[in-house]
């Protein structure tokens, strides 16, 4: 009995050495940086920027010789060994400064003159089979697997919905290059956030991409990501058994991890040469 009276007061010391930070991200210019995904690298720990590009996270004290890392589209990445962050914005607000990346251009890709449009992804509308989002945790994505047999250009997107319990959605689409099944970079040159308001939300949300210009050169992982506080609710996909795979992950900088047998309701309009 005296060691489990003890218990409860190990576990307090335990949870009093995690860190929580508070900090603010800016531009170049000193303006904030929304939406930025900062997160330990490979770790469910992370979280997204505010609007006024503030955040907040708890470091426990088993991630010290971690990778902290802070990335948004457009931007150089910024890392900090987490011992080292902790140590350095102790008891102080800390202030993160990314800088514009320029992008290599590549060769300039036409439109074929030529050409026909497919479907790739789920198309697959049940009601009765889902996953999706039920917590608000800043830099969780969920995405499904685009087959991209030849180069293409992505014209638009569909989420098949097979319930919604938030007022507003305002969502990130990302879609990220897939290299041995395991989804890498970003491929896109800018952000795309996906906004609806309730009355608007129907069985499935659709989104026309064409005049971003987006090329695929081969397979792609389309997601969503919630970087946006949604309030008390909850987001549900269709979902079914025979399908593309798709993969989640819980926080921003996380590991993806494929979910097990079921393949969400995400699906796009590609076009290629004829």
């Amino acid at each position: 009995m005296r060691y489990l009276a003890l218990l409860p007061f190990f576990l307090l010391a335990l949870a009093a050495q995690a860190q929580r930070v508070h900090g603010r991200i800016i531009d170049q210019q000193a303006q904030p940086l929304e939406y930025v995904n900062i997160g330990v690298v490979g770790k469910n720990v992370g979280t997204v920027s505010t609007a006024q590009g503030t955040f907040a996270l708890t470091l426990p004290p088993d991630l010290d010789g971690e990778i902290l890392q802070f990335s948004a589209i457009g931007y150089a990445p910024v890392q900090f060994k987490v011992a080292e962050f902790k140590q350095r914005f102790s008891g102080q607000t800390a202030l993160v400064q990314l800088q514009e990346q320029a992008v290599a251009l590549k060769e300039v890709v036409v439109r074929p003159k030529k050409f026909v449009t497919k479907v790739v992804g789920n198309t697959v509308d049940s009601k009765t089979v889902s996953a999706g989002f039920t917590s608000n945790d800043l830099g969780s994505e969920v995405g499904t697997l685009l087959k991209i047999r030849k180069p293409s250009f992505l014209e638009s997107v569909r989420f098949n919905l097979a319930g919604n319990k938030y007022d507003t959605l305002f969502l990130r689409v990302n879609v990220y290059k897939v290299v041995k099944n395991v989804p890498t970079e970003n491929v896109l040159r800018e952000p795309i956030y996906l906004n609806v308001a309730k009355g608007d939300i129907k069985d499935g949300l659709t989104l026309d991409l064409s005049r971003y210009n987006i090329y695929l050169e081969s397979d792609a992982l389309l997601s969503l990501e919630l970087v946006r506080d949604l309030g008390t609710g909850g987001l549900w996909f269709s979902g079914g058994f025979i399908n593309s795979d798709s993969y989640y992950r819980k926080a921003s900088q996380g590991s993806w991890q494929k979910v097990p047998l079921l393949g969400l309701g995400f699906s796009a309009v590609i076009s290629q040469e004829k």
